[in-house]
């Protein structure tokens, strides 16, 4: 085994039954098989949005085989592995991520922080690089935006995927169970005291534009949780949403309760049970906004990695 491999091995903690990647509370989601099941569902519930589509940056397909690709793999590397079966596979694929450990042979696995400085080189630029549901991951977003257009070939892509946690109601507040308000209030308490927001996903254009990335283009979903919807589509998107929500409250909630709001474990796990009861009453209407953000590097640019 490579010894970045068995670094990432043994640099883990466990709390409340879930295994954390690194000895201090440097990310508030595990990364155990229920951490993986809960980004996968999500990258399902975004290929439902997208119409089954990887990626939405406005680049040939299927790429050629000089294509390079960079994805962020943080939790699951479910994204990476469709694409790789998909009509794409021909182009170079590369994957960084801190805290998946699942396999040790994917040749396409950079372990690797995803902040600072990134481990390419200018031969390495990418010509799409794609991050999805990356929010309570990082605390520098700008810095992340930085080298993205630093890593990118000129002319090239970022596409960027990132949904609310935020349950929202055309009623307002008095759509919003009150379990389930509180819930989501701590949670984004919670977050900014670790110093990783969760619900990012307003902000994405600001950063991509601060970064200097031209041809920004923003499409943001309404998706519904539970099958409420009218439209067969939406019907399904919000089943699927819902089971996502549900299987990851714990995901989500358990660190940050604990040791950064200092609830106990009982505690936490009474509030998370009214919050899936709340959730699954009739008549219902909720939802969170779904953001896919697509910038361009200027074709014109100089290459910025040495």
């Amino acid at each position: 085994m490579e010894k970045s491999w068995l670094e990432a091995r043994n640099n883990h903690t466990y709390e409340n039954g879930h295994r954390y990647y690194g000895f201090k509370a440097e990310f508030p989601f595990p990364d155990d098989k229920d951490a993986q099941a809960s980004h996968g569902a999500v990258d399902y519930v975004w290929r439902m949005v997208l119409d089954d589509k990887l990626f939405v940056a406005p680049l040939p397909t299927p790429l050629k085989r000089n294509h390079k690709v960079l994805d962020f793999a943080t939790r699951s590397a479910v994204w990476v592995e469709n694409f790789h079966d998909s009509e794409h596979a021909g182009a170079r694929l590369t994957a960084m991520d801190p805290t998946y450990m699942q396999r040790s042979d994917c040749t396409w696995l950079v372990h690797h922080d995803l902040e600072g400085d990134w481990p390419f080189s200018a031969k390495q630029a990418f010509h799409l690089i794609h991050a999805q549901s990356l929010g309570g991951l990082l605390a520098d977003w700008e810095g992340f935006y930085q080298n993205a257009y630093k890593h990118l070939v000129p002319g090239g892509w970022l596409e960027v995927k990132e949904h609310d946690i935020r349950l929202c109601s055309d009623d307002g507040d008095s759509g919003v169970p009150d379990a389930v308000r509180q819930w989501q209030e701590l949670l984004e308490e919670a977050a900014e005291k670790f110093g990783k927001r969760i619900n990012v996903a307003g902000k994405q254009r600001e950063w991509m534009e601060s970064a200097e990335f031209v041809e920004v283009t923003e499409q943001v979903f309404k998706v519904p949780l539970g099958e409420w919807s009218e439209d067969p589509k939406w019907k399904r998107v919000g089943g699927t949403y819902t089971y996502q929500l549900l299987k990851s409250l714990e995901v989500y909630s358990m660190r940050l309760f604990t040791r950064t709001l200092g609830w106990s474990k009982e505690d936490t796990d009474a509030l998370l049970a009214r919050v899936r009861e709340e959730l699954q009453l009739e008549n219902l209407h909720l939802y969170s906004y779904f953001h896919v953000l697509t910038g361009q590097k200027p074709t014109d640019a100089k290459r910025t990695v040495h």
